[in-house]
Order: structure tokens, then sequence, then C-alpha cells
């Protein structure tokens, strides 16, 4: 199976596991009044929104060029990862307010072991979803994979958190569970803000690092008929790079000679899994 068709199986299952955490977690909030239940269960409720926004975004990024999208598809990876990470920020708010007011009317909730199943149960799938997407991210570098990852983890620490809060409140602390939804919200908040930033770097055709520019560069200089490669540009069109420079090539070669080294620079630098497109300029020396 092609990794992008894993990709789409593991959205599907992240998809499919957070609706029924979702159900679970509500569930457990109406029985209970539990804020941090409903904390919870807005995570995963926006984990529902994730999931659907990056199998799509996956889906349509493995599409390949078209008339219409001469240079393919990648940036359908960070438009939904930006997408992801405005639902993180409203999501975030409303569960802030929701625990502030149960704060100022001072309400206490009714508190069960079943909320530890809850919580547990999203930690350990949540666990299972991390590991998953980490490996995922390492093979193809995908942005949505990243943010899945990202997303998991935070879940799971978010999660331990609540399964503490429940003891706590267990403890003598009801209002701590209110109290302990606030750092929820604030984490949701945090994860959209680096969401953003990253899908933005990419959307807004920022280039790569100087390191990484480096070694294209030295890439192109070690082909065979290459005397020196200078004047290379490099930024992001979606999740790939577009990469433009010149090389130099001896006075003696003719014409098609030289053009054959430019291929081979072109071919060279196209096969690097991060660069989509590449375009050659030849000077004569």
């Amino acid at each position: 199976m092609t990794s992008t068709g894993n990709q789409r199986i593991l959205t599907m299952a992240t998809l499919l596991g957070s609706g029924a955490l979702v159900v679970g977690l509500f569930t457990a909030y109406v029985v209970f009044g539990s804020q941090l239940a409903l904390a919870q269960a807005g995570d995963s409720f926006m984990d529902v929104f994730t999931a659907a926004v990056l199998m799509w975004t996956v889906t349509v990024a493995a599409k390949p060029q078209d008339d219409d999208h001469p240079f393919g598809h990648s940036r359908a990876e960070p438009i939904g990862g930006l997408v992801v990470a405005v639902i993180a920020g409203v999501l975030a708010i409303e569960i802030a307010r929701s625990a502030v007011a149960a704060l100022i009317a001072n309400e206490r909730v009714e508190l069960d072991y079943l909320l530890v199943a809850a919580f547990g149960a999203k930690t350990v799938f949540k666990s299972f979803v991390f590991v998953l997407s980490s490996r995922a991210r390492k093979r193809t570098r995908s942005p949505a994979m990243k943010a899945l990852a990202v997303d998991a983890r935070n879940d799971v620490l978010v999660s331990l958190l609540a399964i503490g809060g429940f003891f706590a409140a267990r403890s003598g602390f009801p209002t701590l569970d209110s109290w302990l939804a606030l750092p929820v919200a604030l984490w949701i908040a945090w994860a959209g803000v680096e969401l953003a930033r990253d899908n933005i770097r990419y959307l807004m055709g920022e280039a790569p690092p100087a390191e990484r520019q480096e070694e294209l560069r030295q890439l192109a200089a070690d082909i065979p008929g290459v005397i020196s490669a200078h004047d290379l540009r490099a930024h992001f069109l979606g999740t790939e790079l577009q990469v433009h420079l010149h090389i130099v090539v001896g006075d003696t070669l003719s014409v098609q000679e030289a053009h054959d080294i430019g291929e081979a620079v072109r071919v060279a630098l196209e096969d690097q899994d991060d660069v989509g497109h590449c375009s050659v300029h030849i000077d004569i020396r």
C-alpha cells in the first residue's frame, strides 16, 4: 500500500475513534456535570474535524499535476492545517468560557470512576495515533501527519492531566475540575498557534533553511560536467520546494551536451523528497 493510502487509513481511524470519544466524554459531562469531561469532549470533537480535513487534504495533495495545477496540489495539506488551527482557536475560547462560568457559579459536580475510564480510553487511543502518525511523518515529511502527531501528543498529556484532576476532585477539591479545564483550553490554543505558524510558512512561500539550500547547491555542483553552481533560489510551494539555480559548464561543450548536463542537474534535484520542481539556467565559461 502507498504512503498516501496508509495516511488515509490512519486519518480515517482517528476520525472514527475521535467520534466515539466525543460520544463517551459528552455523555460523561451530561451525567456527571464534569467541565473537564466537556473540555475533553470538545477537544475530541475538534479531532473529528482535524481528521476529516486532513484526510481530504492528503487525498487532494496526492493528485498528479494537471492543466489547472501544473505544479501539483501540494498546497492542499497546509491549507487544511490552517483550517484546523482556526478551529482549535475557536474551540479553546469556548472551553475557557465554559470553565470560567462554572467557577463563577461555584458548581459542584458528581464524579464517578467511569470518568477515569473515559479519560483513560482517550489516553490509550491517542498514544497509538501519536506513535503511528510520528512514524508516518518521518517517512513522508507530511504536514498533515505532523499536525496529527502534535495533536495526539497534546491529547495524551492533557488526558493524563484530566485523570489527575479527577482524583484531586474526589479528594475534596471539586472546583479543581473546572480549573484544570483552563490549561486544556490554553493547550489547544497554543497547538493551534503553532499549527497556523507552520502552515503559513508553507503557504507564503518561505525559503528553506540556509543549510538545506547549500545541500541542494552542492548536489548540483557535484554533477559531472558542472564547473560550479550558484544563485540558487528556493521557496516552498505548498509542501514542496521550487528551486531555480545557475550552473556553469565549459565553453567547449556542444549545445546538446550542455543541455544534457542541465537535465542531469534538474533530475538529481527533483529526485529529492522535498523538491517538486527545479529549473536550471546554464552559463558558459
